[in-house]
């Protein structure tokens, strides 16, 4: 799983997931367990893929590693926010640091996680911003 993965469509009618994130096994892991709950999944091993993808078809959930390769999670953050509101951004990162969490919702992100993900607590991160940005059932 290098670069740019395939997608899953068996997945569309719960939501459209995009990881990104440089570590093949957690990149591998995150989709393999997004396609389990039921999504759609595209998967990119740095910044500059992920930003084609989400411009190619715009996710419903982008999974964002800060430290990747050409472009960083909050390049990433910072371009394509603006152009996406309606997506959720969940910082997936080894980095602890609170001042870039911190930057990390300044910029818009949703949520933000350390690695290792708690994948229950990643899951319960999805829903809820699918939950909060789909109108109520009359």
């Amino acid at each position: 799983m290098s670069g740019i993965t395939g997608v899953d469509d068996g997945g569309a009618a719960r939501g459209h997931v995009l990881v990104a994130e440089d570590d093949p096994q957690i990149r591998t892991a995150l989709f393999r367990f997004m396609r389990m709950q039921g999504y759609t999944v595209v998967a990119a091993a740095d910044g500059c893929a992920a930003v084609a993808l989400a411009r190619t078809r715009p996710p419903d959930i982008v999974l964002l590693d800060i430290g990747m390769p050409g472009k960083g999670g909050l390049e990433v953050l910072k371009e394509l926010v603006p152009e996406m509101p309606d997506t959720g951004f969940i910082i997936i990162t080894g980095n602890e640091d609170e001042r870039v969490a911190l930057t990390c919702l300044r910029l818009g992100a949703f949520d933000y996680l350390p690695k290792p993900a708690d994948l229950d607590t990643l899951a319960q991160c999805v829903k809820a911003w699918l939950l909060a940005r789909r109108p109520p059932a009359c």
